[in-house]
């Protein structure tokens, strides 16, 4: 009984050695890491900004586009427009072949007090600040009366504006 007590004991002790080495480790770490900057860029295209089929520009004539900027979080941001394609000194203006043109403004407000543009023509960046999403901005623009003395010849009138965002 006690030759095989013994031998019973060994292989007891040998299992355990064996199974500890056989579940042994060690550890180490790594870091996980991303640095992110301040980022702004134009997502969804710009939508087209159409005032419609009209007869006399002897109204006002109102419309609007969205356009989409996505940013980083807290990352300040301008978006310009500028002038436009067929601009003169004091306004934008679509035309139908280059002798004829419609004025119109752009504004960056539903009440068409603050004018849009680059800064250095036809009105100011529209400022804001990143979500971390995309944000759609409106663009709000209008034919107005004041800047159409007269009706230009029957046609289609178009014009491009370019926008921008800085951050």
């Amino acid at each position: 009984m006690t030759i095989h007590r013994n031998y019973l004991f060994g292989f007891m002790a040998a299992t355990l050695v064996w199974s500890n080495s056989l579940f042994a480790q060690t550890t180490d770490t790594f870091d996980v890491t991303i640095t992110i900057e301040d980022s702004c860029e134009l997502t969804t295209p710009a939508t087209d900004m159409g005032f419609g089929t009209v007869q006399l520009l002897n109204t006002n004539y109102t419309a609007t586009s969205t356009v989409s900027v996505t940013c980083t979080t807290d990352a300040a941001y301008d978006l310009a427009l500028d002038d436009g394609a067929n601009a003169s000194a004091t306004t934008r203006r679509m035309t139908d072949d280059g002798t004829n043109f419609v004025s119109y403004r752009l504004y960056s407000d539903a009440a068409y007090t603050t004018l849009w543009g680059d800064d250095t023509t036809f009105g100011s960046v529209n400022a804001g600040t990143g979500v971390g999403i995309e944000q759609d901005i409106t663009v709000y623009g209008r034919v107005e009366t004041g800047d159409n003395a007269t009706t230009p010849p029957a046609g289609a009138y178009s014009d491009t504006v370019t926008v921008s965002v800085t951050f």
